[in-house]
């Protein structure tokens, strides 16, 4: 029976979490028989963790003060019990409701299964710069992935722990994956407009990433250590 933990770093997200966790209890309970949901709190400074502190089931993991995407999944990872870790964003533009077609495709021998945004609801600006980011991010890692920076993904766990994240180097984990011997798959996913606040990863943010993946094209690529 395989465990799956649902990762979601959350920072100021007190309008979406309650329906986001909601949402997830009712798709994981209906599609897994082992099942828990961290969430990270990034230093909020509005009412997230006194919401996120009256929801069951939840791991809850708080920070004293904001530090940032990649911190924050590395906690969750470290905390994850389960064979399977699942990433999401807690902004709910990507939908809870997908999770199950990205295990379906870990049931099928994937070892990293990452979401492309059909129908982007983003700004036509970041749109742009993804498709160009995501272009030399093929080219450089050798990984057929045309959205990197979706927020919805799922590995097995062996092929993610024990791997300190830097940086925004999250977005490209999947390379490190492949290295250590994961198949990289694929699946279509939703994308929602923003149901409240303000996107936290800026398109500077994408710029640091990109120098981040001149990194990860060398472990992933040339050094390869973990095969």
């Amino acid at each position: 029976m395989k465990m799956i933990s649902v990762v979601v770093p959350v920072y100021n997200e007190e309008h979406t979490i309650s329906e986001l966790h909601e949402r997830l209890v009712k798709t994981l309970a209906a599609c897994c028989d082992s099942y828990e949901i961290v969430f990270v709190n990034d230093g909020s400074t509005d009412n997230t963790e006194k919401t996120a502190l009256t929801l069951k089931p939840l791991e809850l993991i708080s920070f004293a003060k904001n530090q940032g995407q990649t911190p924050a999944l590395n906690a969750g990872i470290r905390k994850a019990k389960g064979d399977i870790i699942v990433f999401l964003d807690a902004d709910l533009q990507n939908n809870p409701e997908d999770i199950p077609k990205l295990l379906e495709k870990i049931s099928q021998g994937c070892g990293a299964v990452v979401g492309r945004r059909e129908h982007r609801q983003d700004p036509a600006a970041r749109t742009i710069f993804s498709k160009v980011a995501n272009f030399i991010a093929r080219l450089l890692l050798g990984v057929k992935v045309h959205d990197f920076g979706c927020g919805l993904k799922a590995y097995r766990a062996e092929f993610i722990k024990n791997f300190e994240l830097w940086g925004q180097v999250q977005v490209f984990l999947p390379a490190i994956a492949k290295a250590r011997g994961a198949k990289v798959c694929e699946v279509g996913v939703a994308h929602n407009d923003r149901k409240a606040g303000v996107s936290k990863i800026k398109i500077s943010n994408m710029v640091k990433g990109g120098l981040g993946l001149l990194k990860i094209a060398f472990i992933a690529r040339f050094l390869n250590p973990y095969r």
